[in-house]
């Protein structure tokens, strides 16, 4: 999706706009806005002349998405302390091959991404191939870490809409 034209970049950069001072109140307590609107300014300017644009998403999917990432992001914290807080920690790192199904490397990336997000995973690396391969550090390789990973690759074909698997997600 290129960037609107007309009237609706107004309304496309004023929505970007507002997204950034809601993070921005959220991560500040809303202090801070002298500082603020100078940077809320560059990063819009910093948008426009890169011609970045985000991609198209099905809006129907969005609030599914959003509980679904919460949810991974909760179990995963638990997870992650249960395992540090535990009289006899169960840890089994290991370096796992992940074969993406996404077709655009913009998706790609933003799986990776939102896996690193993820307690107990981190992306280091997406090999080019066929199928294209993310390269992912797990923290228990004894967990079943491939059908969180699937899930969430599932989950951004659907929010996505350009985006197509290219075979069989979990």
């Amino acid at each position: 999706m290129s960037l609107p034209q007309g009237g609706s970049v107004v309304i496309c950069y004023s929505a970007l706009s507002g997204v950034f001072a809601l993070c921005w109140a959220a991560l500040t307590g809303a202090r801070g806005w002298w500082f603020f609107l100078p940077l809320c300014l560059l990063l819009l300017l910093w948008c426009y002349l890169a011609k970045l644009s985000l991609p198209p998403l099905r809006f129907k999917a969005v609030p599914g998405f959003l509980l679904f990432f919460s949810h991974q992001l909760i179990l995963g914290a638990w997870d992650v302390a249960w395992r540090a807080l535990a009289p006899a920690p169960r840890w089994a790192p290991c370096w796992q091959p992940y074969a993406i199904n996404l077709t655009q490397a913009a998706s790609q990336r933003l799986l990776a991404s939102m896996v690193s997000l993820l307690p107990g995973t981190c992306a280091v690396n997406i090999e080019a191939g066929q199928p294209d391969v993310l390269l992912l550090h797990v923290l228990d390789g004894n967990t079943d870490w491939y059908k969180g990973v699937a899930a969430l690759e599932q989950q951004l074909a659907w929010l996505l809409r350009d985006e197509t698997a290219k075979g069989p997600t979990a």
